[in-house]
């Protein structure tokens, strides 16, 4: 993961460009999100 903080919040690195986000939380959650929707579903 990669970022910076700026005034209007957090600039994150997704997919080959930065976002803006409103917390580095915020960040963190969503890149959480975007691993758990490209990992294979388990077998059951």
């Amino acid at each position: 993961m990669k970022g910076y903080v700026t005034p209007m919040g957090y600039m994150g690195y997704v997919e080959g460009r930065y976002l803006l986000f409103c917390s580095e939380s915020d960040y963190v959650d969503y890149i959480r999100e975007l691993l758990e929707m490209d990992a294979p579903a388990e077998a059951a």
